[in-house]
């Protein structure tokens, strides 16, 4: 958001219809890019080098639709990034782990043990390098790209509830939206667009969105191999739901506090919206 002197700034304008166009063209691409692993299976070394090679795409993608390269998109290194990062990162991995205490706690499921170490690590850097990229590609595209092409047109207001609608509606590659699923990819959504609207660039978001994916790994795994521990989960009840989005819900509420302790960019803010 800008400081309370851009008030006098004029109201913004509408974006131009060429602009619009290559805003939907461009943002049409780095979709279907981001989700050919939805439709062709791929080993991890082509999945990871098909999410590396998304960087380089929006960068171009990114300029010749006018938003600028990966910068402008929210990847500028500013001061204080890295403490945006960590902080977002530590931040959701407690709260993803908290949920997974309390749906043991509960009775959601009874742990039986430790994978094997040799398992354990080799998932942690799966988890972390695989994780970390579908974060900040997914970041760039829903959150980025929309906001630095829309921040001249639309209130901050407005970009976090588009952006938190296309993060959900988006998730249609990969899952059935029901009210459940929309109501929690909502919440998620509407956490990561609000660091970016704090802070002014994507950090916070990546590190948040990041650090509940790594959680989420070490407990569920890849590809239905099963996560850390090994585990026998108990039958699907109405309740478990319910603390999954309590606790999300508890989530959003507290990056309250969480802002008190991270760094907005110093640089001109082209992920600002007016107002």
């Amino acid at each position: 958001m800008r400081p309370a002197h851009s008030a006098a700034l004029p109201s913004a304008a509408p974006v131009p219809a060429m602009r619009l166009l290559l805003l939907g063209v461009g943002f049409a691409v780095l979709d279907v890019y981001l989700n050919v692993p939805a439709f062709v299976r791929l080993s991890p070394v082509a999945w990871l080098g098909l999410y590396a090679g998304f960087f380089p795409l929006a960068h171009v993608v990114g300029r010749l639709s006018g938003a600028g390269g990966l910068g402008k998109l929210g990847l500028a290194l500013h001061r204080g990034w890295g403490r945006n990062l960590l902080l977002g990162f530590v931040f959701c991995a407690f709260f993803w782990a908290l949920k997974y205490v309390l749906l043991w706690a509960l009775g959601a499921f009874r742990v039986e043990g430790l994978r094997p170490a040799g398992d354990i690590a080799l998932l942690a850097v799966q988890a972390a390098l695989a994780m970390f990229l579908s974060s900040a590609t997914d970041d760039v595209l829903l959150r980025g790209y929309l906001f630095r092409h829309l921040s001249g047109a639309l209130s901050t207001g407005a970009l976090v509830v588009l952006t938190t609608v296309v993060y959900v509606v988006n998730h249609v590659w990969y899952v059935h939206l029901d009210v459940q699923s929309c109501l929690f990819l909502g919440l998620m959504g509407l956490m990561f667009a609000l660091a970016l609207a704090r802070t002014g660039s994507l950090w916070l978001s990546i590190g948040l969105h990041w650090g509940g994916n790594v959680v989420y790994r070490f407990y569920d795994g890849f590809d239905a191999q099963g996560g850390v521990l090994r585990r026998v989960p108990m039958p699907e009840a109405a309740w478990q739901a319910g603390v999954k989005f309590a606790v999300t819900l508890l989530a959003l509420v507290a990056m309250a506090l969480l802002f008190r302790f991270t760094v907005r960019s110093d640089r001109e803010g082209p992920l600002s919206a007016r107002g």
